[in-house]
């Protein structure tokens, strides 16, 4: 009997130990990062000449972080410029497609890679994505082509979070406004994504240090929004997620959108409207915007 208590009281450490160390491993899981010593892009569509590779400092100890901006030959003067905050697989590279959309569509662009991932330093975790955004941010508005009352915020699954802070925390700023916020396919909190069963199906507050709470913070978003999010994503369901932020952005400016696509998985909507039809629903909704 006293053995078996020994037992018992041994394998309880143990259960314990993997409790506490597990928002590390869990939180790990939000990051696919892949590290590179240089990008290599295509210039099928976007000729070399079109891109500006940016180096920027990020946190307190100034990691260095990562970027393109890209220019459209279609953009003017008071065109908006895009800062796009990409999801949680690898780095720069596998979102060069959605930069190739928006340069045919007339938009500059900027695209980061947070810490970790791909040049940049440093390891991720929710402040880090902030800060990196911040940084991102920093850098648009500093540019002489941009016009700062015409930014739009744009994130893609992982991306939300950065993309949700930055609307979020400036939505009645002095100095800087976003014009609109657009996203895709992003998750609502650590927590619905754990019971969604994307990560396991057990309460989030034992496996996520971070609650990465884009429902909550949508809350205080007040410029327009377009929310998107695919019918048959079977990693970050609809249902939970997609409807959950759509619910929570009560206080978002008109026009607000909230555009369900059929037959679309979490990575799949462009192909699934077609590139024609998707670029015509950014078009049409940033033009709507005043």
């Amino acid at each position: 009997m006293k053995r078996f208590l020994n037992l018992s009281l041994v394998l309880a450490c143990v259960a314990f130990a993997f409790m506490a160390n597990s928002c590390a491993v869990m939180d790990g899981f939000m990051f696919n990062t892949q590290k590179l010593s240089s990008y290599k892009l295509s210039d099928s569509i976007i000729p070399a000449s079109a891109r500006e590779f940016v180096t920027l400092e990020s946190g307190a100890n100034k990691l260095k972080i990562y970027g393109y901006f890209v220019k459209s030959p279609k953009a003017t003067a008071s065109s908006p410029t895009i800062l796009y905050s990409h999801g949680n697989a690898f780095n720069i590279q596998a979102y060069w497609d959605r930069m190739e959309i928006f340069y045919n569509a007339g938009y500059n662009t900027f695209i980061y890679d947070y810490r970790g991932y791909g040049m940049s330093e440093g390891s991720s975790s929710q402040q880090g994505l902030e800060e990196d955004a911040e940084a991102a941010l920093a850098y648009t508005l500093a540019r002489r082509d941009v016009n700062t009352s015409n930014v739009i915020l744009y994130g893609y699954s992982l991306g939300g979070i950065p993309s949700v802070y930055l609307a979020s925390k400036y939505a009645q700023s002095a100095t800087f406004r976003p014009r609109a916020l657009i996203t895709e396919a992003i998750y609502s909190s650590a927590s619905d994504l754990v019971q969604s069963g994307s990560l396991l199906d057990i309460p989030g507050g034992f496996v996520m240090r971070d609650e990465f709470n884009n429902a909550e913070r949508m809350r205080s978003v007040r410029c327009p929004l377009l929310l998107m999010h695919g019918e048959k994503d079977d990693f970050i369901p609809i249902e939970r997620h997609g409807v959950k932020n759509w619910a929570n952005a009560i206080n978002a400016a008109q026009p607000k959108v909230f555009w369900r696509i059929p037959n679309a998985n979490h990575s799949t909507i462009p192909p699934t409207v077609g590139i024609e039809a998707f670029t015509k629903r950014l078009v049409d909704f940033t033009a709507s915007v005043r």
